[in-house]
């Protein structure tokens, strides 16, 4: 130390101070059109953001309807055989494109 005072900076100031955001998730209520987060001292005193609006379904899917289709996909398709085939294809694709270089 240079024997200046250090002094313990919350959060969001370090953040504003050293020019950068890091991504920061955090709860957040919309009321009428008003955001309030539920930690505010955890953001900048300034800056930019980007909102993602999460639907919240005001009803429950029907668990019933929901059970009575699982399982009932029925298919001609060996899912292991047919991601072997198309690995193989991709693998040739490289073969060739590495091998014109």
């Amino acid at each position: 130390m240079d024997g200046r005072p250090f002094l313990a900076l919350s959060l969001a100031t370090r953040v504003v101070a050293f020019r950068r955001m890091a991504n920061l998730t955090m709860a957040a209520e919309i009321d009428h059109g008003r955001i309030t987060v539920a930690e505010p001292d955890k953001l900048p005193v300034t800056g930019k953001a980007l909102l993602t609006v999460l639907d919240i379904p005001e009803r429950k899917p029907d668990w019933k309807k929901i059970e009575a289709i699982l399982g009932t996909l029925k298919t001609s398709v060996d899912a292991a055989e047919w991601e072997r085939q198309i690995r193989s294809e991709w693998d040739e694709c490289e073969r060739a494109q590495w091998g014109k270089r």
